[in-house]
C-alpha cells in the first residue's frame, strides 16, 4: 500500500514537470512595412509654455549670475591663501593621503610664526582638514596628524605650545565641493584660527 501511494505522487510528480516545461511555440508576428507621410510644410509646431517660461532669463538674472562667478573667482583666491584660516595667517596645504609638510609650505609656515612671535597675547587653532575620500574615522585622524605636525613645525620656530590648540574636522568642512584633484587639493589643509579672547 505505501509503495503504491509512492508511485502515484512520482507519477504526478513527473507528469506535472513534463507539462510544465513544455515548450511554447509563440506566434508569428505578422510584418507589414508602413510608410509614414512626410509631413506638411505648412504644419506648425507650437512651443511647450513650460518650456518657454524655463528659458526667459533677465539681463539683471544675467548680471547677478556673472556678480557671483567674479565674486567666486576672488573667493577662491582668498581660499588658496587662508582656507577657512584668520587672515594673515595663511592655510598650510598637502598631498593626498600625507601628513608631512610639502617643501612650498615652509615659507607659509616661518610666515605664520613671525606672525605669532610678534604677538605674544595671540592663540589659535589648528584645524586639520581632509578630502572626502577615506572614512570618517581614516580623516579624522589624518586631519589630527596634519594639525599636530604643523603645531611640531611652529614650536620648532619658537612659538609656545600653549598658544597652540589642534582639532581635526576630518572631511566634515570643505571649502570646495567638487568632485575632482583641484577642489581635493583644496580641502587638504591645516587653517590657523585665531581664538577670540
Amino acid at each position: 500500500m505505501k509503495m503504491k501511494r509512492i508511485i502515484v505522487y512520482m507519477s504526478l510528480f513527473f507528469s506535472l514537470v513534463l507539462f510544465g516545461c513544455a515548450k511554447k511555440e509563440a506566434p508569428p508576428i505578422a510584418v507589414s512595412p508602413t510608410i509614414s507621410p512626410p509631413p506638411q510644410p505648412s504644419e506648425k509646431v507650437e512651443p511647450s509654455k513650460k518650456v518657454s517660461e524655463e528659458k526667459k532669463v533677465s539681463l539683471e538674472d544675467l548680471l547677478k549670475e556673472q556678480d557671483k562667478r567674479a565674486e567666486k573667482k576672488l573667493d577662491l583666491d582668498t581660499i588658496k591663501l587662508y582656507g577657512r584660516g584668520t587672515p594673515p595667517l595663511l592655510a598650510i596645504f598637502f598631498d593626498f593621503d600625507d601628513y608631512t609638510i610639502r617643501s612650498d609650505m615652509w615659507d607659509r609656515i616661518r610666515s605664520n610664526a613671525k606672525y605669532l612671535l610678534e604677538r605674544k597675547d595671540v592663540k589659535i587653532v589648528l584645524e586639520g582638514n581632509c578630502d572626502e575620500r577615506g572614512t570618517n574615522e581614516y580623516n579624522l585622524a589624518l586631519g589630527m596628524k596634519r594639525a599636530l605636525e604643523v603645531k611640531k613645525a611652529l614650536v620648532r620656530l619658537g612659538v609656545e605650545d600653549s598658544r597652540i590648540e589642534v582639532v581635526s574636522f576630518g572631511e566634515e568642512r570643505p571649502i570646495c565641493y567638487e568632485h575632482d584633484e583641484s577642489c581635493y587639493a583644496l580641502n587638504r589643509r591645516v587653517d590657523f584660527v585665531i581664538k577670540q579672547k
